[in-house]
């Protein structure tokens, strides 16, 4: 399987021990979204995790989604000032916004000042060094790379978002096992993600 963020080590651990327990085993690789991408469509790798349903639209027929998220969660508009988060996001002109590459697209943003970076540590180093002044993160990788402490402000920037699994089509008929590894890992495994 390939992911593009590192910050899902806990929650892929757990996923790894509840598919054994189904006699699925899979291995994890990181590289970025794009590269996975790629790689997924060439049958080099034999899914991907934590992507939205709309990316059945870039991967096409070379991967099927596995109907049980394995997450679910919120975008959210994080900052160091909480006055930003009463600006309407079109309106914010000027504004150096780091996102991420999959559900971020959905978000309206002006064009000037919005950095795509490939993961979420570094985004967050970003905010913290000043150098963008709002990132477009979800609550679950937030919550895990908060600091104690840390005054940050964060705004639900879009509805309930699901994170699914997707495998290459030569792997169909592990469908219905791995769909029940997933529910029962889920049924089991607790996200404390905050509320926003």
């Amino acid at each position: 399987m390939a992911v593009n963020f590192y910050t899902f080590g806990s929650i892929i651990s757990s996923l790894q021990e509840s598919f054994a327990k189904s006699g699925v085993c899979f291995t994890v690789d990181h590289a970025p979204a794009p590269r996975n991408s790629l790689l997924l469509k060439q049958g080099k790798t034999d899914g991907e995790l934590f992507r939205i349903p709309d990316y059945q639209n870039t991967i096409g027929d070379a991967a099927i989604m596995v109907p049980e998220p394995i997450i679910e969660g919120y975008g959210l508009l994080v900052t160091k000032s909480e006055s930003v988060l009463d600006e309407d996001l079109a309106n914010i002109q000027g504004m150096a916004v780091g996102r991420g590459v999959v559900w971020q697209n959905y978000v309206s943003l002006p064009e000037a000042g919005v950095s795509e970076v490939g993961d979420y540590t570094s985004l967050m180093t970003m905010l913290r060094t000043g150098r963008v002044s709002a990132v477009l993160i979800d609550n679950v990788n937030f919550t895990q790379l908060k600091l104690p402490k840390e005054n940050l402000f964060a705004k639900r920037v879009t509805p309930k978002l699901q994170a699914h699994l997707f495998l290459h089509a030569r792997h169909t008929s592990l469908l219905p096992e791995i769909n029940k590894a997933i529910r029962v890992w889920r049924a089991e495994y607790s996200l404390e993600n905050g509320d926003f």
